[in-house]
């Protein structure tokens, strides 16, 4: 077994190679890093959900602790870019990306549909909610890394 890795062969967030970018976007406008935050990049999830001109596309969902994916081709192909400058393919793939950023897709949900703290309708997370933890301590699966490491490789390759 590898020495980073655990039992269940969960590998740390830290050893991807694109780590170090991933805490550089997750800290920007950041000034007190050591103040937990939980899931990542929770600002830009909660403003694009709460953006009322994609609720079509995007939505909170009844609750107001979650958020749908309605029309999922439409998501991929213009909402989510958008937001993210990245580009997914599949559900599967974005599930596995919201997964290892901290947010978890609703089991018992027949839509697309997706949890996380700090994210309620009508509660725009607080500056000092939002400062990013380092995300070292998390372990993700395989194929989270994969992922995480294709999302930031296409991602550099478009900025050159």
């Amino acid at each position: 077994m590898d020495r980073d890795s655990n039992d269940d062969g969960r590998i740390p967030f830290r050893s991807l190679s694109c780590y170090q970018e991933i805490c550089r976007l997750a800290d920007k406008d950041c000034h007190f890093s050591s103040i937990p935050r939980y899931p990542l990049f929770v600002r830009d999830v909660y403003d694009m959900v709460d953006d009322p001109s994609t609720d079509s596309v995007v939505s909170w969902s009844d609750s107001g602790k979650s958020f749908i994916i309605w029309k999922e081709s439409e998501f991929l192909g213009d909402v989510f870019p958008r937001c993210f400058s990245c580009d997914y393919k599949d559900m599967a793939s974005l599930t596995a990306w919201f997964n290892a950023m901290g947010y978890s897709k609703v089991e018992e949900s027949v839509h697309w549909e997706y949890t996380g703290n700090y994210l309620v309708r009508g509660q725009p997370p607080h500056p000092t909610d939002t400062f990013s933890r380092t995300p070292g301590g998390i372990m993700i699966s395989p194929e989270e890394a994969k992922i995480m490491e294709r999302f930031f490789a296409s991602t550099k390759a478009r900025k050159q």
